[in-house]
This record gives structure tokens, sequence and C-alpha cells, in this order.
């Protein structure tokens, strides 16, 4: 393992379920020295002396902390719905300007190595449903930055407890659980569905890994890191 100076990492979307999951892992380890946090409002969250927290209201605005957003290893775990977010123009910011807007400030550090983003199982630029198109369409984006490293983890529907409920989503895991307890029972292995902190584990084994390049991993293969 080639050796690091600073080991900084910052996490955008910290708040949310996986980036919660995140940073608990992190936390757990030394391996970071430096860690920003990045959030649109502050929250009870458990950290020690490590942690930094910048809090932006309005996320349109992060060009101004540009150099605040500067770390080697960057985390984006934002992602929202359509519900909540309340507009296609609103979704397609959380989902994409932003997660390409931090990607591209940290093009101008020159100690960045790492681009790591959770975007979705049947992602796609072409497709029919808005959701993966948006999430697509942010992969190409990310794709044609030629970043040094660019680690996509696209999972399935994620299991977890949310801060925020989301009906649908509380249903489908209910009904994922109840079909994929007898197939694990069975010895057969289901990937329609994948624990958060699976998702949170496999982004921070891959960032220790510290190879370069462009890699995807799916449930499977998240699933497989963390074994």
């Amino acid at each position: 393992m080639k050796a690091r100076q600073t080991k900084s990492a910052l996490i955008i979307g910290a708040s949310g379920l996986v980036g919660k999951l995140l940073l608990e892992a992190i936390l757990q380890k030394d391996y970071y020295i430096s860690i920003t946090l990045v959030l649109r409002r502050s929250i009870d969250l458990k950290y020690d002396k490590r942690v930094k927290i910048i809090t932006i209201s309005d996320f349109d605005a992060l060009d101004q902390y540009e150099e605040d957003l500067f770390s080697e290893d960057v985390f984006c775990c934002l992602g929202s719905t359509m519900k909540k977010a309340g507009s296609k123009s609103a979704f397609e910011k959380s989902d994409f300007i932003y997660p390409l807007k931090v990607a591209t400030i940290n093009q101008k550090n020159p100690n960045f190595k790492n681009y790591l983003i959770v975007t979705s199982q049947g992602a796609n630029a072409q497709s029919l449903f808005y959701y993966n198109q948006v999430k697509g369409r942010c992969e190409q984006a990310l794709l044609a930055l030629n970043l040094p490293g660019l680690k996509v983890f696209r999972p399935s529907l994620l299991l977890g407890n949310r801060i925020e409920k989301r009906g649908a989503e509380v249903f489908f895991n209910s009904l994922i659980q109840v079909v994929s307890s007898p197939l694990k029972v069975l010895g057969i292995s289901s990937f329609w569905s994948i624990e958060a902190a699976i998702v949170a584990r496999a982004m921070l084994q891959v960032a220790m890994n510290e190879n370069e390049g462009t890699v995807f991993y799916d449930a499977k293969a998240m699933v497989q890191l963390t074994q």
C-alpha cells in the first residue's frame, strides 16, 4: 500500500442512510486524520476531533466553499426521491448537478485521489425511468471528467433505518425481506436488496485499497468486498 501524507476524507450527504453509516465506519478506524462533512443543516451526529462540519444551506453556493471541499478521498452519498425533492429540477440538482460540482471542484485539488459515489442499480442515461436516467447521466458526466480515481457504487434496493421514511421503500423493504429469507435458508444468494451498512463498508474498503482508475461495483461486488 502506498504511503499517504494527509489521509483526508470528505463526505457530502453524511446525514443520509449510507452517509451516516459511512461516517461511523470511518470513525472506527485511524485511516483518516481529517474528515470533512458537508451538510445543509446542523444535525445530531456523533463525531470526534478529526471531524470538521461545513454547513451550506444552499448547495447552489458550493463554489464559494471551494478550498474547504478539497480532499484526497471524496465520498458522495447524496440521494433523493422525486417526492422528497418536489420537482424534476430539484431532484436533478441533488442527484446530478451537486455530485458533479463537488467532483469538478476537487479536480483543482493537487492531492485529490478518489471520488466515490453511490448511484443506483439500473443507472442508464437512456432509461425510460427518470430516476435511473438522472443517475446514468451523472455517471456519464463524471466519466467525462477523467478523474484520477472514480469508484461508482450501484446498490439495489437499500435496506436500513432512515431518518425520514419513504413510504414505497418501507413497503418494498418488507416485501424483499420476506421473499429473500427463504432463499438465504436454501443457500441461494439474492441481490434484489442490500444493507446500507454493506455499501458504506464497501466504499471505505475501496478507498483504503488506494487503487487508481475507474471501477463500478454492483451489489454482489459490494457484498464480496465486505466478507
